[in-house]
């Protein structure tokens, strides 16, 4: 489920010695100046054979006390809120439809079928989940330039607050709608949270862990998918009298990020490249890696920002022609290929699948143990970077398929396009490029929703084949054109992507 507009109304200017305020050097012209790095990484790289220009020793770090609790402190309010918000409203469905039918005759007078609620009040319920990430995607970027990276993902739980009150009270006050307002309302702080977390990761982490940390987002999302389902059983949070429980749990995480997010630090290169603050750049860099000597770490990030001088300003519309063009399709592909693999239906719906494989009450379980096949293999992916009479056996091997399907997501497309669009872009670019592919991965997402209850009744099964359609396309797509990008600097990766567009045409030009 990090895009956003930030930096799209950023203005980069001439940087000539206004990086290092005060320290008396003459800067050169940022044009000059970023060339002749291009030229040196490049005869760097020829000499040594090495991937990545630079030696990583020097701009690398180890996992430090300020890194982690960074790392913590916005995950916690951003990844584990995204996450929770997908699957808390899985396993106590049945009971929450229930009640729509209760709130329904209420307001309405008559009381519908079920199945009709479930096609519509309660599709919707769930779609509209994605439509607020879409807003909030595309916000995320301004107001992470704005307010700073620290600064957005704080006011990003006064959001979270305003939602948990609607959807908690909804049942005390009988009106269903405000589950539904409440569902837009979390979306919108999702969606931000999906461009700035990601965002804030990429950039605090050093070169050598960005991957890894990067993976934490998607930990953190999975873990609050289970965490929400756990909490959702009948035993637990999700009785008919207990419910709205579920919604107020949300206070939980904005507490917990409110208390911690304070005392860390905020993004150097947000100080370095948008508030052109090098000396606070400097001071947290060091605090992030624990220790004095950031000259290459500082040097490399000034490189960005005199390239970024150089190109100027890069609005949204800028993303889809130049030299932005071609990874932003990569980008964008990669968000459709994780939606469209089919994986939010499991998430959303998974109850109701398992039930109608014919397990029965025992769906939930099947569930749960869904959820903790996509925790566990998204822990290892951060390493790696209808007849229940007559076919009751046939209910286990779908339960397997579908475990294996969680596992195969969890350990590719869950958690690479979410930072992996933050390492094909630099600085200056990457706050579009992320409100972009979040707008397009929760559109990917809510078109997914809101059709599912309807390719289900139509096609039963065989709705899955459409899924497997796409995924075997994108297999394709990212063998032959997605660049690696692991351990590699941002101009590394834009060389090989001006090699050419396929494996085939970068291996010829090599």
């Amino acid at each position: 489920m990090r895009g956003e507009t930030y930096h799209s109304t950023v203005l980069f200017r001439e940087w000539g010695g206004r990086v290092d305020k005060g320290m008396g050097d003459e800067s050169p012209n940022p044009k000059d100046s970023s060339v002749d790095a291009r030229h040196e990484s490049k005869d760097t790289d020829r000499e040594s054979g090495s991937k990545n220009p630079r030696n990583e020793a020097d701009v690398g770090g180890g996992y430090t006390g300020p890194l982690l609790l960074a790392v913590f402190a916005s995950t916690i309010g951003g990844s584990f809120q995204f996450g929770y918000h997908i699957g808390c409203v899985n396993v106590p469905q049945q009971v929450i439809k229930e009640w729509y039918l209760d709130s329904y005759e209420h307001i309405y007078g008559n009381r519908p079928e079920i199945e009709e609620i479930a096609k519509w009040q309660w599709g919707i319920t769930v779609a509209l989940f994605a439509v607020g990430g879409m807003i909030g995607g595309l916000a995320s970027g301004w107001a992470a330039d704005h307010f700073g990276r620290k600064g957005a993902m704080l006011a990003n739980n006064f959001v979270a607050v305003l939602a948990a009150v609607s959807m908690s009270i909804a049942r005390y006050v009988k009106v269903y709608h405000l589950i539904m307002i409440g569902r837009v309302i979390i979306g919108i702080n999702a969606g931000a949270s999906s461009g700035l977390v990601p965002m804030y990761l990429t950039e605090i982490s050093p070169v050598n862990l960005r991957g890894t940390i990067g993976s934490v987002n998607q930990l953190l999302v999975t873990v609050a998918i289970l965490f929400s389902q756990i909490i959702g059983l009948p035993q637990l949070l999700g009785s008919e009298q207990h419910w709205p429980l579920i919604f107020a749990f949300t206070a939980v995480p904005v507490l917990v990020q409110a208390c911690t997010l304070p005392f860390c630090v905020e993004s150097p290169k947000y100080n370095l490249l948008v508030r052109e603050h090098a000396e606070q750049a400097e001071e947290d860099l060091k605090k992030l890696r624990a220790k004095d000597e950031v000259t290459a770490e500082m040097k490399m990030m000034r490189e960005e920002a005199a390239a970024m001088a150089a190109v100027g300003k890069v609005g949204i519309a800028d993303m889809f022609r130049g030299i932005y063009a071609w990874p932003m399709f990569i980008a964008i592909m990669m968000m459709l290929a994780q939606q469209f693999s089919g994986i939010n239906v499991a998430m959303f719906f998974s109850t109701s699948i398992f039930e109608g494989a014919g397990l029965g009450s025992n769906a939930v379980y099947a569930t749960l143990g869904m959820g903790t096949c996509n925790v566990a293999m998204t822990v290892i992916s951060v390493y790696l970077n209808k007849d229940t009479l007559n076919n009751q056996w046939a209910s286990y091997p779908s339960m397997v398929l579908v475990f294996l399907f969680v596992i195969s997501f969890a350990t590719g497309p869950g958690s690479i396009p979410w930072f992996f669009v933050s390492e094909l872009f630099d600085s200056g670019a990457r706050g579009g490029a992320n409100s972009i592919a979040a707008c397009v991965n929760w559109t990917s997402n809510f078109i997914v929703g809101i059709s599912w209850e309807f390719l289900n009744q139509s096609l039963n099964q065989y709705a899955f084949l459409i899924f497997a359609t796409f995924l075997a396309f994108f297999i394709f797509f990212v063998w032959v054109y997605v660049p690696e990008t692991k351990g590699r600097s941002i101009e590394d990766i834009k060389d090989e992507m001006k090699r050419g567009k396929s494996i085939w045409a970068r291996q010829r030009q090599h």
